[in-house]
């Protein structure tokens, strides 16, 4: 595939993988009218895709195996980017409503950004920092001013932000030969599942569907989510990198906005509205920068 080409595929998986992200909240609220905790939910969304992870990867590269050291290295991105985020973010969902969650969490665009700066050293160019400010900004938008803020919730949601922009800076350095598309997810889906379990039997947190439909629709999750969109934003991570990847990620509170219009006939506010406008030019400013520069 061509630079041009991967660059391109490259955005298509970051917006595929907002979109079914922007999705979840919908699926999740069922699933736990079916008596499953949000613990539960992380672990079974992880747990539940290997088998077709692990079919996906046997099918692209015909066996599994890889070397135990590669697959020991894939512990620390899996505990920052899908057992630390959701359980800090679903838990500051207790404390503050979700909206206001998904608004401090979304400041980790800024966060990959500063990771990038001071640690890395990485170069930025203007049109990447006008992107981040957009999107931020348009992000701040949906918050209600009128809602209860709770500083234990803030400090959860931002720990959440932080733990996700660990994760993005991870992903977007791993480089190896032995590794690559699924086999890399289904390695990070296993060590995320052991450690939920875990974590969930620790805390007496696991709470398994009551029903037949619920690991239906717990199955189905599992598949939309992790096989999805997880999957979608580690390639998109791969081929463009940490810091767009995050920028276009933040679609994802527009899908939602969208689909309860849509779908459950909600009304949307100016300031949402102009927050959502604010969003995806950041992530067209991004996207035109980028393929300029490649040009150029």
């Amino acid at each position: 595939m061509t630079s041009r080409k991967k660059q391109v595929a490259g955005y298509i998986c970051a917006i595929l993988s907002a979109v079914i992200y922007g999705c979840m909240p919908i699926m999740a609220t069922y699933i736990y009218a079916d008596g499953v905790t949000p613990m539960t939910l992380v672990f079974l969304r992880n747990a539940l895709a290997l088998p077709s992870l692990a079919l996906l990867a046997l099918l692209q590269k015909k066996t599994l195996w890889r070397p135990i050291r590669k697959i020991l290295s894939l512990g620390i991105p899996a505990l920052f980017g899908c057992v630390l985020t959701p359980v800090l973010l679903f838990s500051s969902y207790v404390y503050v409503a979700s909206g206001i969650a998904t608004v401090f969490h979304f400041v980790y665009p800024c966060l990959v950004l500063l990771i990038g700066l001071v640690f890395l050293h990485k170069r930025v160019s203007p049109a990447v920092v006008v992107s981040v400010i957009l999107c931020l900004a348009g992000v701040l938008l949906f918050y209600d001013p009128h809602a209860t803020i709770s500083p234990l919730g803030v400090a959860l949601a931002l720990g959440s932000a932080l733990a996700f922009a660990i994760y993005v800076v991870l992903l977007s350095r791993f480089q190896s030969a032995e590794f690559s598309g699924f086999a890399f997810c289904f390695y990070v889906a296993l060590w995320s599942s052991v450690i939920m379990l875990i974590l969930c039997l620790c805390t007496g947190q696991l709470s398994l569907p009551a029903t037949l439909g619920g690991w239906g629709l717990s199955l189905l999750f599992a598949t939309s989510v992790t096989t999805g969109a997880v999957v979608l934003f580690q390639q998109g991570s791969l081929l463009i990198g940490g810091e767009k990847a995050s920028i276009l990620s933040a679609l994802e509170p527009i899908t939602g906005v969208v689909i309860g219009i849509v779908f459950m006939h909600e009304q949307s506010k100016p300031a949402v509205l102009i927050g959502s406008a604010l969003v995806i030019a950041s992530s067209i400013l991004t996207t035109i920068a980028d393929l300029v520069k490649k040009e150029e």
